[in-house]
């Protein structure tokens, strides 16, 4: 299971280094805090699948509160 509490904080510290990033994903593995971006979920998690292909990543869309919205508007 995710650690999603580590994963927001690792965010929060990288978030500066993420200017002009904004609408990118982002794929945070909590464990190690490394992270990959990507111009979607697929390139993000590619990414870091190269580097960690058992682990799962947490992501995020830069410079908004969350990566997708799920149900009716």
């Amino acid at each position: 299971m995710i650690n999603v509490k580590r994963a927001e904080e690792i965010y929060e510290s990288i978030h500066n280094k993420l200017k002009g990033q904004e609408g990118k994903i982002v794929a945070i593995d909590p464990d190690t805090g490394d992270y990959f971006i990507g111009s979607d979920t697929l390139e993000a998690c590619d990414f870091g699948k190269k580097k960690y292909p058992h682990k799962q990543f947490y992501l995020k869309r830069v410079g908004a509160r969350t990566a997708f919205v799920v149900g009716a508007l």
